[in-house]
C-alpha cells in the first residue's frame, strides 16, 4: 500500500503550463501587433527609399494672414514684371565715399529712391541698385558672412521695410529656382545677374527673391532645384512679381552668392540606420521565439519522463477485455431509456 501523495497539481493547474499559456498569448499579441504594423504602407516607405530619389520637402505652414501682399498702383516709370531698363549712356552715379566702412549696413539715405510693393525694378532705383551691387562685388563672401545678422526674418523685413533697408542679413532655406537676369548694358553680359527664388522656414509658402552677382559652380540654373542653401545679402525692397494667382510680393536681397549645403545622403543614411535597427529587432524576435519553442519542447520531454505522465497515460488506457465485454451487452432503444412510459402508452 502506498501512502505517498503526489503533490503536483493537475495539468490544467500546473504553474508551468500557466506560464506556457501566458507565453503563447504574448506571442500571439506580438504577431497581431506586427501584422498591424506591416500592413501600413507608410511604415515601409523609408525602408525602400534607398534607391529612390529624395522626396520633395514640404514647406512649413506659417500663418501670414496679417501681411499685406497687395501691389501699389504703378506710377510713371513702372516696368513690366522681371524687367529692368537702363538709360542709354547714363552711367550710375556712385559716390564711393558715401558707402562708408560699415559692412553690416548701407546708409539708408543712399537708398531713398527705392519703392516697395512695386512690380519689378524701377528706372528710378537704378542708382541705388548699383550702389548695393558695388558694395557686394567689393567684399568677399567670407566678409559678408561674418558681418551678416542672422536674427532678422521674413516677417520683420516685410512689415518694416524702411527700418531694415540696406541691412545685411543671413538667411537659410531651400532654393527652388535659379535663372539668368539681364542687367546693365544691353549689348553686354558681363553685368548680368542671377535671380534666385528660395523659401526659408519662417516664410511659409512665400518666397524670397535674391539677385546674385555670382553663381556657385555646383548648382545649375533651372526649376525645382530643391537644394538647401545659405546666403548673406542686403535687404533692398519688397519686390512685386506676377503669379498665376495675380500680383504678389517677396522680400528682395542683393547678395554675392550663396553657399550650397553638400548633397549628403541624409535619406539613405537614415534608411540604413533604421534598417539596421529592424534587422536586430527581427533577430531578437526570432531568438525569443526560438527560446520559447525550446522551452516548450524541453518541458514536454521532462513531463513525459515524470510520474504524472505515467498516471495520465494509465487513466486513458483501456483494459484489454473492455472492448470484448461490450459485445455481450444487450442493445436497447435510447428512446425507451429516456421516455419508457410514453413509449409503452403508444
Amino acid at each position: 500500500m502506498r501512502f505517498q501523495k503526489d503533490s503536483s497539481p493537475p495539468p490544467y493547474l500546473n504553474r508551468k503550463d500557466q506560464y506556457r499559456m501566458l507565453g503563447l498569448v504574448g506571442m500571439l499579441m506580438l504577431i497581431v501587433i506586427s501584422i498591424d504594423f506591416t500592413r501600413k504602407p507608410e511604415n515601409w516607405r523609408w525602408f525602400f527609399s534607398i534607391a529612390e530619389e529624395p522626396a520633395e520637402m514640404e514647406l512649413k505652414e506659417l500663418s501670414l494672414d496679417d501681411l499685406d501682399f497687395r501691389i501699389d498702383e504703378p506710377a510713371d516709370g513702372s516696368l513690366p514684371p522681371d524687367t529692368f531698363v537702363v538709360v542709354g549712356d547714363d552711367k550710375p552715379k556712385i559716390d564711393l565715399n558715401q558707402l562708408g566702412l560699415d559692412v553690416q549696413r548701407i546708409p539708408p539715405e543712399l537708398l531713398d529712391e527705392v519703392q516697395d510693393k512695386r512690380v519689378g525694378l524701377l528706372r528710378s532705383e537704378q542708382d541705388a541698385m548699383d550702389r548695393v551691387l558695388h558694395r557686394v562685388r567689393a567684399l568677399t563672401q567670407k566678409e559678408l558672412n561674418e558681418a551678416a545678422v542672422d536674427d532678422i526674418g521674413f516677417r520683420v523685413v516685410f512689415t518694416d521695410a524702411e527700418s531694415y533697408r540696406g541691412q545685411l542679413i543671413q538667411i537659410e532655406g531651400t532654393l527652388w529656382r535659379l535663372q539668368k537676369y539681364p542687367f546693365g548694358e544691353r549689348d553686354s553680359t558681363e553685368d548680368d545677374l542671377w535671380q534666385a527664388w528660395m523659401f526659408s522656414d519662417d516664410s511659409g509658402n512665400n518666397p524670397w527673391v535674391v539677385f546674385l552677382t555670382e553663381k556657385p559652380e555646383e548648382i545649375e540654373a533651372g526649376e525645382d532645384i530643391n537644394r538647401q542653401v545659405s546666403l548673406a545679402g542686403y535687404f533692398f525692397k519688397n519686390y512685386g512679381y506676377a503669379t498665376e494667382q495675380g500680383l504678389h510680393i517677396a522680400p528682395m536681397l542683393i547678395a554675392k552668392s550663396f553657399t550650397a549645403q553638400p548633397l549628403a545622403p541624409v535619406v539613405d543614411q537614415k534608411a540604413e540606420d533604421l534598417s539596421l535597427y529592424v534587422f536586430f529587432f527581427l533577430i531578437t524576435i526570432v531568438l525569443i521565439f526560438g527560446v520559447m519553442v525550446w522551452y516548450f519542447i524541453s518541458s514536454d520531454r521532462k513531463f513525459n519522463k515524470s510520474h504524472l505522465a505515467e498516471i495520465a497515460e494509465e487513466r486513458h488506457k483501456l483494459p484489454d477485455d473492455y472492448v470484448s465485454s461490450l459485445s455481450g451487452q444487450e442493445a436497447k432503444d435510447p428512446n425507451k431509456l429516456v421516455m419508457p412510459e410514453t413509449t409503452e402508452q403508444k
